[in-house]
């Protein structure tokens, strides 16, 4: 709790989060009526009726000629109590920051101070966040500020400005684009805008004189972002950009950095939530060390790819073990032979059955006919058949040394001398 009394000649009045009564908020309202020194009157976290707005308006705001910054942020302010603030602040000549945000004024409360905020002509901060607006407060406001041409600050995150049309929120930004006196800083974060919003903030952003812009926490999936990036591109006033914790992919916040750098204002870039990978990264470096630009991201992704085994390469391996594995050396046989024999006698394709029979029993390697099959399933040709001529060249990029043996030559049979029979002799 934070409390601090009223002290005279003193420059603020802060009573916040102090459960302040409407009795007691009338005390406060005629003390300041007259006092030329208090500037800001902070009541944030104070629940208030509607007769507490009624003693702020009649008391303070109509007679009051210092009070320059309002904030009841947090005041449990309905409708009827921005019925009662609209009188005040439309008769008010000093009020510069009027803040209601964490209210729940709605569509009838900002229509309801539509007619005030246009005729106030001291305002220049307006905070209206998080009061459940829709199409209805977005049109009211973009009627309000055709008229009023002091708002600079406007700030309405936390709304319902998400409708799938974006009229409203159309209506509003082709007004502010218009005026005089341009809005330096828009808040739209926390709004669920989406893809119906990105083309005419795309063409705000281009045709506006908007300095700070809040898009963070929405719903812009990745087209969107690269819908607004073409105005951020082509902005001649943006400084500041908030864009982060929106459904977008590491290549499109790529693209935003892309469009960040073909700006010639842009100062801040602020995608925290949003992790990019290893080449955003450069580019970030080369915008902040040339031109001092302030980027913001959540984090860095890798740029591996996970590979899982060579299916091919594991089963040839295998069959040249399974070749080799026999004890005895007469029987152990390379399964890389039978590919080469195979290749020198042209033969390309061949029949599972005939491979088997050429690997089994012709070449006699021990090798399990499981093994076998799946070798066929990985080097299957057309027709079923066996790509012998890929599976030798798999084979030989495993075991380049492989070559087939020097034939055997056939013994020749010697000549040898004929043995005489022995004759018996005959007794």
């Amino acid at each position: 709790m934070q409390t601090r009394r009223l002290k005279r000649g003193s420059r603020r009045t802060v009573r916040t989060f102090y459960g302040v009564r409407s009795r007691t908020l009338r005390a406060i309202a005629q003390a300041l009526m007259y006092n030329p020194t208090v500037h800001t009157l902070d009541l944030t976290g104070n629940w208030m009726s509607p007769e507490a707005a009624y003693y702020m308006a009649e008391l303070l705001l109509r007679e009051n000629i210092a009070l320059q910054h309002l904030i009841m942020k947090g005041c449990n302010l309905n409708p009827r109590a921005a019925v009662m603030l609209a009188e005040g602040v439309e008769l008010n000549h000093t009020l510069q920051t009027l803040v209601l945000a964490d209210n729940h004024l709605g569509d009838d409360g900002v229509l309801s101070l539509q007619e005030a905020l246009a005729v106030n002509d001291k305002l220049q901060i307006l905070d209206l966040s998080n009061n459940h607006l829709g199409a209805v407060a977005a049109s009211s406001l973009a009627k309000a500020l055709q008229e009023n041409q002091t708002i600079e600050v406007l700030r309405l995150a936390g709304n319902n400005l998400y409708e799938d049309t974006a009229k409203g929120l159309q209506t509003l930004l082709r007004v502010i684009q218009k005026r005089e006196k341009p809005i330096q800083v828009l808040d739209l974060a926390w709004n669920a805008l989406n893809v119906p919003a990105a083309v005419p903030l795309r063409v705000f952003l281009v045709r506006s004189a908007v300095q700070q812009l809040f898009l963070n926490n929405n719903r812009f999936p990745g087209p969107a972002i690269d819908t607004i990036k073409v105005g951020v591109a082509k902005s001649k006033t943006l400084q500041h950009l908030k864009i982060g914790f929106n459904p977008m992919e590491p290549h499109n916040a790529l693209n935003l950095l892309h469009a960040a750098q073909a700006s010639s204002t842009l100062q801040t870039l602020d995608l925290d939530g949003i992790r990019v990978h290893t080449d955003f990264i450069k580019v970030q470096k080369r915008l902040e060390e040339s031109r001092g630009m302030e980027i913001t991201i959540e984090g860095t992704l890798s740029d591996y790819e996970i590979k899982g085994p060579n299916l091919k390469e594991m089963m040839l391996k295998r069959a040249r073990f399974e070749g080799f594995k026999p004890k005895r050396k007469k029987r152990k046989k390379d399964f890389g032979h039978l590919l080469l024999q195979l290749a020198e006698n042209g033969i390309e394709t061949m029949l599972p059955e005939q491979f088997t029979e050429a690997a089994m029993k012709k070449k006699k390697i021990k090798i399990r006919e499981e093994l076998l099959r799946a070798l066929y399933e990985e080097f299957k040709a057309k027709k079923s058949w066996v790509d012998v001529t890929s599976m030798l060249e798999c084979y030989m990029k495993l075991f380049p040394d492989t070559v087939l043996p020097p034939p055997v030559l056939k013994k020749k049979k010697r000549k040898g001398k004929k043995k005489k029979k022995k004759s018996k002799k005959t007794k």
